[in-house]
């Protein structure tokens, strides 16, 4: 189940995140289990975690691949490593909506919110050169895992930063 777009307004958050290049297909098997390395790395330094983990694709490239973060909302800006990438994601208006179905629907839940966003004449973040698509952020942030009482679908917002 899909709620109807909107836009929404949210704020600048910092965060902790692993970053890595995958296809589509890989995303499901490689990025998952990074959640918790990513939990554990911000308590390792001390952080708090403050909001659910997501997944943030911010450039695309031919071929299907993506550059994307596994990450968490932190309380505080922590000092990154080899390992463990930290910032600020963007405050701003997105493009958000709510997805209630199982994480291999997701694709579809990101491309009713692109059509819908072209669709009502908003600017989506990012910057086209050549065949590539950079700079975007593209989140699903995962509100509820399917595991949790009661058990049932996950919740996932999926949110488009709007260019501003």
């Amino acid at each position: 189940m899909l709620t109807e777009p909107k836009i929404v307004e949210k704020p600048a958050q910092a965060f902790a995140a692993m970053a890595m290049t995958l296809s589509q297909l890989e995303i499901s098997s490689v990025a998952p289990p990074l959640i918790g390395e990513v939990i554990a790395w911000i308590e390792a330094q001390g952080g708090k975690t403050d909001g659910a983990p997501f997944f943030n694709y911010v450039n695309f490239f031919p071929g299907g691949k993506m550059e994307m973060q596994v990450g968490m909302p932190t309380k505080t800006l922590l000092v990154g490593d080899a390992t463990v990438t930290t910032g600020t994601l963007p405050g701003g208006r997105y493009a958000s909506i709510t997805a209630t179905a199982p994480y291999h629907e997701l694709h579809d839940a990101n491309m009713k919110l692109d059509s819908w966003a072209k669709a009502n004449g908003h600017k989506l973040d990012g910057t086209v050169v050549g065949n590539r698509f950079l700079g975007a952020t593209r989140m699903e942030i995962y509100l509820r895992d399917a595991s949790e009482d009661p058990p049932g679908f996950p919740v996932t917002e999926v949110a488009f930063r709007l260019a501003q």
